[in-house]
Order: C-alpha cells, then structure tokens, then sequence
C-alpha cells in the first residue's frame, strides 16, 4: 500500500514538474497559454528595404571588426541569433558571436550607407509604424570598427564572400547632429 503511494507521489511530482518547466520556457518567450500579452512586447516598427538592395537574403550580416585594404572582416550574428549567453540582443558582445566572414570589397561592389531615420518616439499597439529603409551612397572609410553593422550580398566561397552589394549602419548615437 505505501508502496503503491510512492509510486504515484513520484509520478504527482514529476508531471507538476514538466508542465512548470513547460510554463517556464513559454512565459521566458512571451507565449502565454491564456492569450495574456507576457514578456517584452515588439516595437510596432516595420522596416521595409530600400529599392536599390537586393531582394534575396545576404550573404553575410554582423558587426565589422577589421579592414585590411579592399578586404573588411564581419563576425555574424544578430538579432535572429541564439543568445545563450544572456547579453543584451543587439549589443556588439551578441553581435560579435557567430562566424567570421572575409569579404573582399570590389571595384564593382556598391556601397551603401543606411541613412534610415528611427521615429521620435516608440509607437504603441494603436499605433505601428512602416518604415522605409534610405540609404546613400558610402565609402568603406565610414565603417567604425566593432560599432558598425553590415550586410553583404554577393558571391560567397567557404567563409570568404566577394561582395556585389554591402550595406552598412552607424548606431544612432554615435551619428553627428
């Protein structure tokens, strides 16, 4: 008889277990199970891409960490990324964690420079925004090292990419008045 209630205290136990570690996991993603709005909330901003950048995926994206003549060095990573380490999404330390790509900048690659304005103020649930992305014409002098991000298309070979496209972005702050 006792026995037979240990048995099934374990098995009480190890089911409340599962479906609190479930709940857990879920809650961590913003999923809740009761349609309840849990967890961090996107921004309502929408970035369409600009006219003059390729329609496919690139081939390359993350934060720029050297330049050695027409060759620029990219460490991947980003936003859509695992983040097993806890850093904050977006930070040169998430960005900074995936694989090195060589690319090798041409005198056929265009260059642009995202110029895309972020709004004045976070919009609400009411109230989402649809940005188009600007950029202009730019030069590889503007990379600043381990603060810009860039994305490359172009024809990739093992982790080396002869870049046809390359477009780039200067954190907000570090943008001149």
């Amino acid at each position: 008889m006792k026995t037979n209630l240990y048995i099934m205290l374990g098995i009480v136990i190890l089911v409340v277990g599962a479906a609190a570690f479930i709940a857990g996991r879920m809650l961590n993603r913003g999923v809740s199970p009761l349609g309840l709005s849990i967890g961090p909330k996107p921004d309502g901003i929408t970035i369409l891409p600009a006219e003059e950048l390729p329609k496919t995926e690139p081939e390359a994206e993350g934060l720029f960490i050297e330049r050695q003549d027409n060759i620029i060095f990219v460490q991947g990573g980003g936003p859509g990324n695992e983040n097993p380490r806890g850093v904050q999404v977006g930070s040169p330390e998430h960005l900074s964690g995936g694989p090195k790509f060589e690319v090798v900048v041409t005198t056929e690659t265009i260059l642009y420079h995202d110029t895309t304005e972020p709004p004045a103020h976070r919009p609400t649930g009411d109230d989402p925004r649809v940005l188009l992305q600007t950029v202009v014409e730019g030069t590889l002098d503007d990379l600043i090292n381990l603060q810009s991000l860039v994305m490359v298309w172009g024809r990739k070979s093992g982790d080396r990419i002869i870049a046809e496209v390359l477009v780039y972005s200067t954190p907000a702050f570090l943008q001149q008045p």
